[in-house]
Formats: C-alpha cells, sequence, structure tokens
C-alpha cells in the first residue's frame, strides 16, 4: 500500500509514480528492468538485491531487511536514495 515518506525529499506525486511504477516491474521491457536494477544498485550498493525487492513487490520493510541480514534503517536509507535518484524521464 502506497504511503508518503516524509523524509524522501521528492513530492507527493513523484512519490507515487516512483512506487507504482515499481511494482510494474515484472511487466516492464528487459531494457527498463535493467534500469531499474542499476538504480538500485547505485542506490544499495552490496545491499542493491534488498532495494529491489522492496520497491518491486508488496513485501514489508521488516522482512526484506531480515531476508537480506541488513538493519531497517539502512534500508530505509537506500530506499531513500532509490526515490531520489529515479530519472524524471522513465
Amino acid at each position: 500500500m502506497f504511503r508518503v515518506k516524509k523524509s524522501i525529499n521528492v513530492s507527493e506525486k513523484r512519490q507515487g509514480y516512483i512506487y507504482y511504477v515499481s511494482l510494474l516491474y515484472p511487466e516492464l521491457p528487459a531494457g527498463k528492468q535493467l534500469k531499474l536494477r542499476e538504480l538500485c544498485r547505485q542506490a544499495g550498493g552490496e545491499y542493491a538485491d534488498a532495494v529491489l525487492e522492496f520497491v518491486t513487490t508488496d513485501h514489508g520493510a521488516v522482512s526484506v531487511s531480515m531476508k537480506h541480514h541488513i538493519s531497517r534503517e539502512t534500508l530505509d536509507r537506500a530506499v531513500r536514495r532509490y526515490y531520489e535518484k529515479f530519472p524524471r524521464n522513465f
């Protein structure tokens, strides 16, 4: 379920756009999937897989953090970077 994150320096409408585009990941063309994976790598570094799972599924932050052995705060920081780096012309 979409909720605006006040800690992310992106407008409410833009956050909604990014959230729903990210959830459509399985339906996106291969080139766009690659762009999202690269964005996750840039935003999450060694935790790119956790960021990708979090932004492209409805899995909660706690379960993703536990599965990938990272703190919730680390995941939150990476997701914030993902939203802030999301390309305007995606």
